[in-house]
Order: structure tokens, then C-alpha cells, then sequence
């Protein structure tokens, strides 16, 4: 079967889904303004549901599960800081296509991978700019620090910035042995610390997981952040949905070239 493709529809109704607003970075820091502005977010009548993926000038990758049981009616806002103010440069855009993976099954999230496509590209500007995505199959090495990003609070009753942390990438018999033989697929990889306390949330699902080029000043988008057993709990890494996977996939989809920007990280 082909994708599943879904035209936006104005009003329409939303349904409940486990996937909620007040989602946090456990243990990470605000990230500088600009930093990451690759980094969107996705909102149903203009509530934070997921994180979101630049990857080209009107293409948004993110997690398929974001939109399990939801109407249509969905923006995504780029160059987004604050979630509790506008923002200079921040740009609300209505979508016009979700395009779930064919694969995904809500159960195991095996294939938890979406592409959104825009009404229009964001104006350009010094805190928009798509992320690349990887030259092929190739990934670091386990143990390779890579980054995290997404919004909450990260002290309670804190405000919404963009929040990031610094994650070390963990080999598939780590990963396996913490969270279950028959929990992670090939498409799945993990993320984090065993011993806890610095982790993805409920509310940062869509969000990148990026790691540094070593032979360029750019970052490669690897993971999507899909799901986890708890927030930041000891033995409990994140895991991510593995984007080099599903690269021929993502092509297809937006049948057009990325040209991707820097970042500072």
C-alpha cells in the first residue's frame, strides 16, 4: 500500500492522543536563539502537539504517531523560540499534506516517520534554515555525543524556550538490554544515558536528534524522536527513529532537492 496522504481541512475536529503539549527536555539547558533553526513546531488551533524537522524549503519531517486519531487542522511555526510570546521572525504556516510512512504501526512504532508538506516556504531569515539530512547509510559511531532539541519547561513553572542536551548514541545490544529484545527494530535506534537524568519527553516527539559533520561546520539530522519507557528514568534511554532508514522514502516523497543550512549547536 502507498502512503497514507492527508489534504488539510480547515475546523475540523481533533480527537485525544497521548502525545501532549507540555512535553520538556529532562536535564538539558535553553538553547541560544538561532541555534537550531531547523527546529519547528507543530500545532493543532494553535497548541504545541509535536517538534518538527526543516528539511527542505516547504518539506517538515517528524514522528507519524503525532497525528493518530486528529483531524486536519494543523500550522507548523518556524523560527520559533518562545512558545509563550511571538517571536521576531517566527512564521505560522498552514500544512497541506501529512504524509504518514506506510509502515508505521502504533503499536511498536516501527516506521514512526511523517513528512509534512507546507502551503508555502518561510520567508528566509537568520533563524530559519532546513537541516541536512544523511549522505547515506552510514551513522557515528556509538558513543558519539549528538544533540536533542524541543521545548518546556525545564524547572517547574518555567517558560517554554527551546531547550537542548547533549546525548551519547548507544550501540543496538545496549539498547536492546535496557529496554527489551522485542521492543527495537532495525528502523530504531537509542540515545541517552542509562544512568538517567538527561532524556526526550512526552511533547518533544518529532524532534531532531542531530550530531556534528566532523568534516564540515554542519549537523546531520540521524533521529526523529519517537518513544521511551518514562522521561529521563535510569536504564530508560530515548528511542529514535532512524532517518538514514527511511531516506530513499523521504526523497520520493518530497521529489526535490535539500539544500541544507549550518547551525552554531
Amino acid at each position: 500500500p502507498g502512503p497514507l496522504i492527508l489534504a488539510a481541512a480547515p475546523g475540523a475536529l481533533a480527537a485525544p492522543t497521548v502525545t501532549t503539549a507540555k512535553g520538556k527536555i529532562v536535564g538539558g539547558s535553553v538553547a541560544p536563539r538561532g541555534a537550531w533553526p531547523w527546529l519547528v513546531s507543530v500545532r493543532l488551533d494553535g497548541e504545541l502537539m509535536c517538534g518538527g524537522v526543516l528539511v527542505a524549503p516547504a518539506w517538515v519531517l517528524t514522528a507519524a504517531h503525532c497525528f493518530t486519531g486528529y483531524g486536519l487542522a494543523w500550522t507548523v511555526v518556524v523560527g520559533d523560540y518562545d512558545l509563550g510570546k511571538q517571536d521576531e521572525g517566527e512564521q505560522e504556516l498552514p500544512v497541506s499534506r501529512i504524509i504518514t510512512h506506510h509502515k508505521f504501526n502504533p503499536k511498536t512504532f516501527h516506521g514512526d516517520v511523517a513528512l509534512l508538506e507546507l502551503t508555502r516556504p518561510p520567508v528566509p531569515t537568520p533563524w530559519v534554515s532546513p537541516v541536512c539530512l544523511p549522505d547515506g547509510p552510514l551513522e557515528p559511531a556509538p558513543g558519539t555525543p549528538c544533540y536533542i532539541a524541543g521545548w518546556g519547561s525545564l524547572y517547574e513553572g518555567g517558560c517554554g524556550h527551546v531547550a537542548l542536551a547533549r546525548v551519547p548514541l548507544l550501540s543496538q545490544d545496549a539498547c536492546r538490554g535496557a529496554l527489551g529484545q522485542d521492543l527495537l527494530t532495525s528502523a530504531m535506534f537509542c540515545a541517552g544515558y542509562l544512568s538517567g537524568g538527561i532524556d526526550s519527553c512526552q511533547g518533544d516527539s518529532g524532534g531532531p536528534l542531530t550530531c556534528q559533520d566532523p568534516g564540515a561546520r554542519r549537523f546531520v539530522l540521524y533521529g526523529i524522536t519517537s518513544w521511551g519507557d518514562g522521561c529521563g528514568e535510569r536504564g530508560k534511554p530515548g528511542v529514535y527513529t532512524r532517518v538514514a532508514a527511511f531516506a530513499d522514502w523521504i526523497t520520493r516523497q518530497m521529489q526535490r532537492e535539500c539544500h541544507c543550512g549550518g547551525g552554531t549547536g
